[in-house]
């Protein structure tokens, strides 16, 4: 392979209490199904505590076999239509071409044809998710995916949990956006797609911690975001604390909120590191290149 230019920005999103403050099947399924939200995740956690189950394998099972969603099952395209039901942070319907515009807006962002990129991993669902008026604005979406027969979902196709999100970041890393390329190979630094120090990851709870511990550890950001409604934002603040953050903010995706400055300050700092390595590549290049013609 060949050196890459390295000039991506990917900024990566959890989505469930990071740009919704609720669980999205909360506001979508249980809904249309007059599902009691307490009494479902009561269930889910007792397949964890009583049977042993992954957390997220233990919804992605209810979701098919509870005797409320066997008596109606689910169908790809009535969970994509269910997407307009959900309920978004302030600011988030615009910040996508906000954030675009304050990018473009930089000299270094034109001089060197830097870009950026969107990406959601998510333990929620996929289904729902491409059907959110959002998506339009991710590069992809990881999340959750159930095989279909008939249009009717019967087995879990994709499951995406607390610690395997972190294959998704290489995923973006190398390039390799596609479940069947191999990602476990070795890989210069110099041919990965996206440097880790050109990602910003964004999230809300402890199933982000593995996520946000391994951006930290390679050179990239995390961003610990909470809904300021819901109290102190202990959790956020003890991943700042633990190391696993670089920052902790409310959930405020409005222009001129603390969030969005803190994203956009962030931006800054990696659009300067990419022109300093780009410059540095420059001057290697034309360096080997006058050697050559001095032999």
């Amino acid at each position: 392979m060949q050196k890459t230019s390295q000039n991506i920005i990917a900024v990566i999103y959890d989505f469930d209490g990071t740009l919704s403050p609720n669980n999205m099947q909360e506001d979508t399924l249980f809904r249309a199904y007059g599902v009691d939200q307490n009494e479902f995740w009561k269930k889910a956690d007792e397949l964890v505590q009583k049977s042993g189950y992954e957390p997220t394998l233990a919804y992605l099972k209810l979701l098919l076999y509870d005797e409320t969603f066997q008596n109606h099952p689910l169908r790809r395209e009535d969970l994509a239509s269910l997407a307009n039901q959900i309920k978004y942070y302030p600011g988030v319907d615009s910040y996508f071409e906000e954030i675009q515009k304050f990018l473009s807006g930089l000299s270094e962002v034109r001089e060197w044809k830097i870009t950026m990129e969107h990406y959601i991993v998510s333990s929620g669902m996929k289904e729902i998710l491409e059907g959110a008026k959002i998506v339009k604005y991710f590069k992809k979406v990881y999340a959750c995916e159930y095989e279909y027969q008939n249009g009717v979902a019967v087995f879990p196709k994709l499951v995406i949990n607390d610690t395997n999100k972190t294959q998704f970041l290489f995923r973006i890393n190398k390039g390799k956006l596609n479940l069947g390329e191999d990602i476990n190979g070795h890989m210069p630094e110099e041919e990965r797609r996206i440097p880790f120090r050109n990602m910003i990851y964004i999230g809300d709870s402890h199933t982000d911690v593995p996520s946000m511990t391994v951006m930290q550890r390679f050179g990239g950001h995390a961003i610990a975001v909470f809904d300021p409604a819901k109290g102190r934002p202990e959790k956020a603040l003890k991943m700042v604390e633990e190391g696993r953050a670089g920052h902790f903010t409310p959930a405020d995706f409005r222009k001129g909120s603390l969030l969005v400055k803190i994203i956009q300050r962030t931006l800054k700092k990696i659009v300067s590191t990419i022109a300093y390595h780009s410059s540095a590549q420059m001057s290697f290049d034309w360096m080997k290149k006058h050697k050559k013609r001095d032999l």
